[in-house]
């Protein structure tokens, strides 16, 4: 993809997002890392956590050459400008450090948490007081959505706003903000309530 391409498809969420220079950011369930990398690129002074379960999608080698390539696709390396970790984590730990991130984000992933009280408790213990955690998902009849992930692969029921809402609630996050769609799906921002 284009640094403009990234810029038209990454940007908006970004500052949707409020993204600052020296931020601390984790994409959690980010799969290779790629779309991380991608948006990583327009950070500044960042240290960026890509984090996911699956230790053969989300490789230090893959991770690597998507750094090399994007920072050849712009006027700088990469790496001088964010720090990169890799963690890998389980159903119900992202393995993340404690009390340390100003942001995570979280893409198509919370319909396919087994235990999402569990996650999203490990979750806010991962974000330092004032931290937010956004997520954009599929959520059920939502945007011409079904019941039911549209991914064959996946095929996960989709769980409604109403119910997604109360679930951010009961574990300790109070919504700050939200967009109905965003690139074809809703994105929800969430702070700290306690």
């Amino acid at each position: 993809m284009s640094k403009k391409s990234i810029r038209k498809t990454f940007l908006p969420i970004l500052e949707f997002m409020e993204v600052k220079p020296g931020m601390r950011f984790a994409d959690v369930g980010a799969g290779s890392g790629t779309f991380t990398v991608m948006m990583a690129s327009l950070m500044d002074s960042a240290t960026v956590y890509i984090q996911d379960i699956d230790r053969q999608v989300l490789n230090e080698e893959n991770v690597e050459k998507m750094v090399d390539f994007y920072s050849q696709q712009g006027s700088e390396n990469l790496r001088d400008k964010v720090q990169f970790h890799l963690i890998i984590g389980d159903t119900i730990h992202s393995n993340l450090p404690d009390s340390t991130l100003d942001l995570i984000y979280t893409n198509a992933t919370i319909h396919v948490f087994n235990q999402p009280d569990a996650m999203f408790q490990d979750l806010h213990k991962k974000l330092k007081h004032g931290g937010r955690i956004f997520i954009r998902d599929s959520f059920k009849n939502d945007h011409g959505a079904g019941e039911f992930c549209s991914d064959p692969t996946c095929a996960k029921p989709l769980l409604s706003i109403a119910d997604f809402l109360s679930l951010m609630q009961k574990n300790g996050f109070k919504l700050l903000k939200q967009s109905s769609d965003m690139s074809g799906y809703p994105v929800f921002g969430f702070t700290q309530s306690d």
